[in-house]
Formats: structure tokens, sequence, C-alpha cells
């Protein structure tokens, strides 16, 4: 396997039932196994984290860590708290459950709230001293609604050794470069491929990740593939392919869970009878059947290859 991972911001499907299917959820994962491609599990957007209870988080972390193991890393993506004390609980589900690592956002930022950096430390120290366990910093303005300072997580990392990975969303190259430097350790660290950045891989970083490995998986991990083997026409074919994918689902947006489970609908990849979980709703038929044009239109070859596997079946 590369050096260099890829990892879905996964989905979590659910059966035709709206129910959490151990069954569905397997079939889905065994499209990351075959591609290589890690997960990221539970979050608050893609994996519609708040809509799951306590226990359907638990079967989620529990079965993928089981099914997974040694085959793909399988990861935590907590869905965000509002305190220390709440975040905490979110990782001991986690822990318990068998996952690799757990992520964890830096303080929330919603109703207008934009904590001081005295207060990001003071989280982030609370929260750290209590999960003593392999922890990536997650660090996403999009989620948060404000940007953390370098100055910040580079703190968290020096006084924490056990926080391995700082996850970088939505943020300029320029701050990976800044972190870097400020951090005095190994670290490994993980960028958002959908920013449309190559930069961050010359800068160095150890994985990327993506929402769109829900959809075409094996196109994500032939962008490394081919960038580690030297093969830039592969590796432009790849990317163009992502790019695509990312630019059209921004029409389906706010809330990458929707364009996602529109696209596993449209394809009929496993969950595709699910659909989201109240109160988000599938669009309508006509809206659907919209949305999936557009989506073979675009000429993704994954997407090609499967819709022709799917008609001979």
């Amino acid at each position: 396997m590369s050096h260099l991972d890829f990892f879905c911001m996964s989905v979590t499907p659910f059966s035709k039932t709206g129910e959490v299917s151990e069954e569905v959820f397997h079939e889905f994962l065994d499209r990351m196994i075959d591609a290589k491609i890690g997960v990221f599990l539970g979050s608050g957007g893609a994996g519609e984290g708040h809509a799951l209870t306590t226990a359907e988080l638990h079967h989620v972390y529990r079965s993928a860590a089981a099914y997974c193991k040694g085959k793909i890393p399988v990861h935590a993506n907590l869905p965000e708290q509002h305190t220390a004390s709440a975040t905490c609980e979110q990782a001991q589900i986690a822990i318990e459950s068998g996952v690799e690592v757990v992520h964890l956002y830096t303080l929330e930022g919603r109703h207008g709230m934009r904590p001081t950096e005295m207060e990001v430390d003071a989280y982030l120290d609370a929260v750290l001293s209590a999960v003593n366990f392999p922890t990536a910093i997650a660090v996403s303005p999009s989620v948060l609604g404000y940007t953390p300072s370098a100055d910040v997580i580079a703190r968290a990392c020096r006084k924490h050794l056990h926080v391995k990975t700082v996850r970088l969303h939505n943020v300029p190259d320029t701050y990976l470069i800044d972190l870097k430097s400020k951090i005095d350790r190994d670290m490994s660290y993980y960028f958002q491929f959908s920013c449309g950045n190559f930069n961050p891989l010359a800068v160095g970083v150890n994985a990327l990740f993506a929402v769109e490995a829900n959809v075409i998986p094996k196109t994500c991990r032939a962008f490394l593939d081919c960038y580690e083997q030297g093969d830039r026409d592969g590796m432009m074919r790849a990317f163009i392919d992502l790019r695509r994918l990312d630019q059209y689902n921004q029409k389906w947006l706010p809330g990458s869970a929707r364009p996602l489970k529109m696209a596993i609908r449209a394809l009929k990849l496993p969950g595709w009878e699910g659909g989201l979980r109240a109160p988000y709703l599938m669009p309508t038929d006509v809206e659907m059947e919209l949305y999936a044009r557009g989506l073979f239109a675009l000429g993704i070859q994954e997407i090609v290859d499967h819709a022709s596997n799917t008609a001979k079946r």
C-alpha cells in the first residue's frame, strides 16, 4: 500500500426502513476496502452524526472497526459538541468501540460565538487531558465558523503527545506551512482534497481526505497512486474527475450529506434506499431525475463503469 493514505469522510448508509443495517454498512465498507480508502465515521456533516443515537454511533464504530481490521484504517470523527465534557463522552463511545484514532474539532463557534484563544486553549487542554488515546485535531472553519490560530493547535500538540495528527479543512496551504514550523516533533497531517490545491503534497502531508470518496473511491486512490508513480497524465485524469464531481455537487448544497445521498441513490450504491435521516429529506423524484442526468453527463469513468456493471446484473 502507498505510504500516502486517502480517507473517505464517510456517510452513514441506512437500510430501506431507515435503520443502521450491518449488512448494508458492510457492503458500503467493501467498496472502501477494495479501493484501499480509510474511513472517518460518524461526522456531524457527511456522516449525519447528530442524527444518530448513542447506541447507533457505538454500533457504527464497533462494526466498522471489527470488519475492517487489518484492511483499512477506521477513525471516529466525533460530532462536534459545545463542551469539553460532552466531547469526552463522545470520545469514550468511540474508544470503547475499537477505532484506531479519535478526531475532534476545536471549540464550537455557533450562534455568533467566537471563542478567544485562551478559551480554545482551555477547551483542548481539558479534552486532551481526559482523552488519553491516539487523537487527531480537526481544524475546520466551515464547521466551526472561525479559524483557530496555528499557535493554539501547535501548543496542544506539543503538550499532549497522544495527538498524532492534525486534519485541515478549508484552510490555505500557508496554514499548514506555519503549523509545521511551530510543532517540533513528528506528526501526521491530513489535508482536504476538495480544496483543489496541489501544494499540500509538495509541502508534505500524510493523507488526503474527501467526501467524494463515498461515490468514486477508486478515483481517489488512483490520484495518489499516480502522484507517487510520477504518472502525471493519470493523476490529472483523476484530479479532473474529482473536481467535476465536487463542483457538480456544489449546486445541491448546503450540507454534504444531501448530494452524497443523492449520488448514492442515483447509482444504487449500498444504502441507496435509506436516504437521509430526518429532519432532512431526500428530494422529489423529479429533482432526483434531474440530479441523476447531470451526474451521468459528467462522464466520470468510475461512474460510467459502475452504471455499466449494474446494468449487466
